[in-house]
C-alpha cells in the first residue's frame, strides 16, 4: 500500500529592514496549530536589508525557506507571484513582517472558509492595531475592521447570485495581502497577481470574482498590525495609494481645495475623542498625540488632494515622479 502524500500549506513574508516587528511575528507563525495532514512551509523571500533582519531570520534556519533578491527586483506583485510560483503548499497565506498572528490558531482560522466551499478563492483576515499606533493609523484601522462583520463569522463576498448568476451588486474589490490567504493553483494559474505598482491585492481580490471565484474575510484570523508612521510619511503613504488605487482598480478621486483646507477638522475632533477613551496611552503620551493628530488628519487630505491633482494634470509616471518631488 502507498504513503499516503503529505500535504502542505505554505506561509511567505516579504521582508526588508524589518527588526522591529520580524521576529515577534515569526515565533507566532513557527507555533501555529496545523490541520490534521498538512505541514507547513514558511518562505521568506528579502530584499536587501541592511539592519539585523537577516540575522534574526538566520536564528530559525531550520525552519524558515530563505531567498534572497536586490531591492531593485521588489514589487508587491511580482514578489508575491514569485513566492507563489515557489511554494509548494495547497494554499499560501500572506503576511507582511509587521503582520504579528494574535493566537496560535490563526492559521487554522485563515483556511477556514476554503472548506465552506471550493468557489472561495481568497480570504483576508482582520487586523487588530498595536496600542501605542498613532491615534488617526489606530482609529481608521479599528473602523475598517470593526465594520466588516461579526468577530466570529465568516463573511463571503460576491457580486452575483450563487443560484442563477444574476448580478446583485458591484465587485468589492477591498482586500488585504497584510494578512491574507489564496489557493496557490489559481494564483499560478488563472488568478496571478497583476504586475502593478500598488494595489496587488486589490486588483487580485478583483480579479477572482470577476473569474467566478469568491472572497471571504475570515475575522478570527487575526493579527497585529499597524504601521508606524510620522504625519509627515503618512502623507507619502497616502499619496501613494491613492495614485496606485487609481492605477490599478480605477479608484475615483476629485482634488478638492474644501477638503485641504478644511477636511482635517472633523477627523482631528473624533480623534480627541478617541484619545481620552483609549486608555492604552499614558497621560503623557494622549498629549503627544493630542497635538500631533491634526498633522496626521492634514497629512491624510494633503495625499489625496496632491494624488488626485497630479492624476488630473497626468504628472505621475509610473516610478510616481511628483511624490519624488514632494518628498525631497
Amino acid at each position: 500500500m502507498s504513503e499516503k502524500k503529505t500535504k502542505f500549506i505554505t506561509v511567505f513574508i516579504p521582508t526588508y529592514n524589518g527588526e522591529a516587528n520580524v521576529a515577534q511575528t515569526i515565533e507566532a507563525v513557527i507555533n501555529q496549530e496545523l490541520p490534521a495532514g498538512y505541514e507547513m512551509e514558511f518562505l521568506i523571500i528579502d530584499s536587501g536589508s541592511s539592519d539585523n533582519t537577516l540575522n534574526i531570520i538566520e536564528r530559525y534556519s531550520n525552519q524558515i525557506r530563505l531567498e534572497k533578491i536586490p531591492n531593485s527586483e521588489f514589487s508587491h506583485g511580482g514578489t508575491r507571484s514569485k513566492a507563489a510560483h515557489m511554494s509548494k503548499g495547497e494554499f499560501v497565506l500572506f503576511l507582511t513582517q509587521d503582520a504579528t498572528p494574535t493566537n496560535y490558531r490563526w492559521l487554522i482560522n485563515m483556511l477556514e472558509p476554503f472548506f465552506v466551499s471550493e468557489k472561495i478563492g481568497c480570504v483576508f483576515g482582520r487586523q487588530v492595531p498595536r496600542p501605542n499606533a498613532a491615534p488617526t493609523i489606530k482609529r481608521e484601522v479599528s473602523g475598517v475592521f470593526g465594520a466588516l462583520g461579526a468577530s466570529d463569522s465568516i463573511v463571503i463576498s460576491r457580486n452575483k447570485s450563487l443560484v442563477d448568476g444574476q448580478k446583485t451588486n458591484q465587485i468589492n474589490n477591498f482586500f488585504s495581502d497584510v494578512n491574507s490567504a489564496v489557493r496557490r493553483s489559481l494564483l499560478v494559474g488563472e488568478v496571478p497577481f497583476r504586475k502593478v505598482n500598488y494595489a496587488e491585492d486589490q486588483s487580485l481580490a478583483e480579479d477572482m470574482q470577476k473569474k467566478g471565484y469568491l472572497k471571504a474575510y475570515a475575522p478570527l484570523g487575526e493579527v497585529w498590525h499597524s504601521n508606524d508612521y510620522t504625519a509627515r510619511q503618512y502623507f507619502h503613504r497616502k499619496f501613494d495609494e491613492y495614485v496606485g488605487l487609481y492605477e490599478s482598480v480605477n479608484y475615483k478621486l476629485v482634488a478638492s481645495k474644501k477638503s485641504l483646507v478644511l477636511g482635517w477638522i472633523r477627523p482631528t475632533l473624533a480623534d480627541w475623542k478617541f484619545i481620552r477613551k483609549d486608555s492604552d496611552y499614558s497621560f503623557k503620551s494622549k498629549l503627544v498625540w493630542f497635538f500631533e493628530s491634526p498633522l496626521y488628519n492634514f497629512g491624510l487630505k494633503a495625499g489625496q488632494y496632491f494624488a488626485a491633482k497630479s492624476l488630473k494634470d497626468s504628472k505621475v509616471s509610473n516610478k510616481y515622479s511628483l511624490e519624488k518631488k514632494l518628498r525631497d
